[in-house]
């Protein structure tokens, strides 16, 4: 139908539509607030919900990297939308027969995060095949497009259904399905030219700026300042093969073919996986790095409905059920944005800072940076009206970490089994938002009480989910302590509210932003080292050949 050049960009721009529906994760807090006062949650419990629905997302990915590393795409594919659809459904099913079990709704949370991993990831992968010397650009464009899905769906269940939550939660599975299920016949890995996929998937990408340099370096037998180090980062297996072949081999009768001859063939690229991978101490500092600053971003955009309930209830009480799910959308939707314009951007700076000879890296010490800026908003800002500030910086720092640390993992460890490493890495995610969104939680619940419904008493000290209620009651003249149109969970204390949980994820992001800058210094270091032997073998190889 197209040529091959046409294809992969038709399968690019596919991959992007297949993300937007694989996304709705972060659409929980669009609805969360309202299915926890239907089914008469805590914030405690709603942080579980939204925490399984990161087990789903993030646990998956091992056993669903496995699938797509060996399988076309269309199977992951497949899976991914058939789970999003009954996931979310059964969701909805919990939600309009008021089944109160935070068991129930947290196991299909799983199974449709699940779904969203399954899509997800083959259309990263995919996008990364088809565009091998670019692949930070490349894995962007579906990387955004699962970031700008919580702004998809949140402004489309806006303008259909203002403060209709059953229908909101019905909307999303059809449209997420049927997006994914649009889109799988364009998902295709497409060979360049006459390469066959199998050779393209593990060829290096010889073409970046740092490793010709690298190769100029070892043919002309400079010596490496520290100036010249720093067009060498990033050029491991380079390096680690010449080496390797040098000690092996012995002397040649030419230097710069022995050069030629080790850098250049495909299978010369590193492949890390498996225990390898575990040995690896790097793994275990990204999977920290990752760990902490997806946190940070997941307990505010998981907890986003609470913190403007909270600020609603101290500066505007009387606000409408409907005028607060608008406001919801609204920072969502910022969310979302810029979460999009966040990993287009650090996609195609990553690809530049490595093509002019700077580690991918420094995008993560960004995104910590912004990260940090985000938390400081969190502990300051006492007005709903500045809520912006927080989100607009959650959503950058978040794009930032997810558009970049695809392509930083792939150079790192190898493309090979790319999906199952990246898989690996991202379930650091589970560990760092289980600890955030459950503390945030415990703290929201520890300055909360709660307003019966249909007495309009305030309880205290926790509310007991098994005492039916009704929960469609709407406004009250006043009677509430402050929040007068909402009844359930209820915090006055503002900002108070939920302060101390950024007191804890402030640490974080700036533990995080170190840790980065180490694994700069350490691989400038290393490369450096590697260089100088580069040097002592390629000098030796001279003399002999002379």
């Amino acid at each position: 139908m197209f040529d091959r050049k046409t294809a992969r960009y038709v399968s690019l721009l596919a991959d992007f539509w297949v993300s937007l529906g694989s996304g709705t994760h972060y659409v929980y807090s669009a609805y969360g607030p309202q299915l926890a006062t239907q089914l008469g949650f805590t914030a405690t419990q709603s942080s579980v919900i939204a925490t399984l629905g990161s087990v789903g997302v993030y646990f998956t990915g091992p056993p669903a990297g496995v699938i797509i590393d060996r399988k076309p795409p269309h199977i992951p594919i497949i899976i991914g939308g058939c789970l999003i659809l009954f996931g979310y459904m059964m969701m909805r099913f919990a939600y309009v027969s008021e089944l109160r079990s935070v068991a129930f709704v947290g196991i299909f949370m799983i199974v449709a995060s699940a779904g969203n991993t399954f899509a997800y990831h083959a259309c990263v992968k995919c996008a990364a095949m088809n565009f091998p010397h670019k692949r930070g650009t490349a894995t962007s464009i579906p990387v955004a497009g699962y970031g700008l899905s919580a702004l998809f769906f949140s402004q489309i269940g806006n303008a259909a259904f203002p403060g209709d939550t059953g229908r909101f939660m019905l909307m999303i599975p059809l449209l997420a399905s049927g997006l994914v299920f649009l889109g799988l016949p364009f998902v295709r890995n497409i060979p360049l030219d006459k390469i066959a996929d199998s050779e393209v998937a593990i060829a290096p990408e010889i073409e970046d700026l740092e490793t010709d340099a690298l190769l100029r370096h070892a043919r002309t037998n400079e010596s490496a300042s520290t100036g010249e180090m720093k067009s060498k980062e990033g050029s491991y297996s380079a390096i680690s093969e010449f080496e390797r072949e040098a000690s092996d081999n012995g002397a040649s009768s030419s230097g710069e073919s022995m050069v030629d001859e080790i850098i250049l063939p495909a299978d010369g690229e590193v492949d890390i996986h498996g225990w390898a991978l575990f040995k690896d101490f790097r793994f275990w500092i990204h999977f920290t790095i990752f760990g902490l600053l997806s946190g940070c971003g997941l307990m505010y955009i998981l907890s986003a409905g609470y913190v403007l309930r909270a600020l609603f209830t101290y500066s505007n009480p009387y606000i409408s059920p409907n005028d607060l799910q608008k406001n919801q959308a609204i920072q969502v939707s910022l969310v979302s944005s810029f979460s999009f314009i966040g990993r287009i951007v650090a996609g195609y700076s990553a690809d530049r800072l490595s093509r002019k000879g700077y580690q991918r890296m420094w995008v993560i010490v960004a995104s910590s940076c912004i990260f940090a800026f985000a938390q400081i908003g969190g502990l300051t800002i006492t007005s709903s009206r500045f809520m912006w500030f927080i989100s607009i910086f959650n959503g950058i720092g978040y794009g930032f970490l997810f558009g970049s640390y695809a392509s930083i993992i792939s150079e790192l460890f190898g493309f090979k089994r790319f999906s199952e490493n990246y898989g690996y890495v991202t379930v650091a995610t589970v560990v760092g938002s289980d600890v955030f969104a459950f503390a945030f939680g415990a703290i929201y619940d520890g300055n909360s009480y709660f307003i019966d419904p249909a007495t309009l008493d305030m309880m205290p000290g926790g509310y007991d989910s098994t005492v039916e209620f009704n929960s469609t009651y709407g406004h009250f003249n006043g009677t509430m302590r402050r929040f007068g149109s909402q009844v359930g969970q209820v915090c006055d204390l503002g900002r108070d509210c939920y302060r101390n949980a950024f007191i804890i994820t402030l640490p974080g992001a700036i533990v995080a932003g170190i840790l980065a800058l180490c694994v700069i210094y350490y691989e400038n270091r290393r490369i450096s080292r590697e260089a100088a032997a580069i040097d002592d073998v390629a000098e030796s190889v001279t003399v002999e050949a002379e």
